[in-house]
């Protein structure tokens, strides 16, 4: 990279917010700013947010907008978690922050977080090696993520843990109801899926004579956005849900 196009990059990663050291190799096109948003358009993922300040501030810098598609990339804006694709765990926090402010005072608009767990990862993994437990594991939050996205709301997708994944659903119509009818759809296509691998029988390493564990599936909590004075305690409210389905 010229030494010129690397000071404008770094002006613009301190215009936009970002921070980290800036890659100069595997230069790809950068994703559309809506890719992340889903049916409403009413709220935007972070992925979405952060790159449109880089564009914007871009554009008042006179960079043109392919310059600025590659000078994004490189920047490290466009980073996603390598197995599911998701947003990485540091837009989380920063999305549910956007949210509870979007909700608030706004009675008709409802959101919600969402946590899932991968059901016996640890199993996978033994059986099948971390390689391929990825690609099983990238298949399933596949899964999860296309019947969040079927939901007539706006949806972001964040892996955050090992075996942990979420959503932030938001929209108008949203409701629990809806969002946990449609993981429980997921969760009966994965348990489909496992069973056409031959996985369904793959012990639990915590629970080596329970049946009732064996094979993998997702263990979700659906909990609402709004009221709630810290993200701290959004998490919290999913938190307590998924540790006592765990332990049924």
């Amino acid at each position: 990279m010229k030494p010129g196009r690397f000071k404008v990059l770094w002006l613009l990663m301190l215009t936009a917010g970002l921070s980290g050291c800036p890659s100069t190799t595997g230069l790809k096109q950068t994703a559309d700013a809506d890719a992340a948003q889903t049916s409403s358009g009413i709220f935007a993922c972070e992925s979405s947010y952060r790159e449109q300040r880089f564009m914007d501030a871009a554009a008042d810098m006179g960079v043109s907008s392919p310059d600025a598609g590659e000078l994004y990339v490189i920047s490290g804006g466009a980073r996603s978690d390598v197995v599911t694709g998701f947003a990485p765990a540091q837009d989380r926090g920063s999305t549910v922050k956007r949210a509870l402010a979007a909700v608030a005072g706004k009675p008709d608009l409802n959101a919600f977080y969402v946590e899932v767990d991968i059901q016996n990862l640890g199993g996978l993994n033994n059986e099948l090696g971390h390689s391929k437990a990825d690609s099983v594991f990238a298949r399933m939050t596949a899964i999860a993520e296309r019947h969040i996205q079927g939901l007539e709301s706006d949806s972001c997708s964040f892996r955050h843990g090992g075996d942990e994944f979420s959503f932030v659903v938001i929209g108008p119509g949203a409701t629990k109801a809806e969002i946990e009818a449609a993981l429980a759809q997921a969760d009966t296509e994965i348990r489909e899926y496992i069973a056409d691998q031959g996985l369904s029988e793959i012990p639990h390493p915590k629970h080596p004579g329970d049946r009732s564990k064996q094979g993998a599936g997702i263990i979700f909590a659906v909990s609402r956005i709004g009221g709630q004075e810290t993200v701290e305690e959004v998490y919290g409210a999913a938190d307590k849900i998924v540790e006592a389905r765990k332990s049924q």
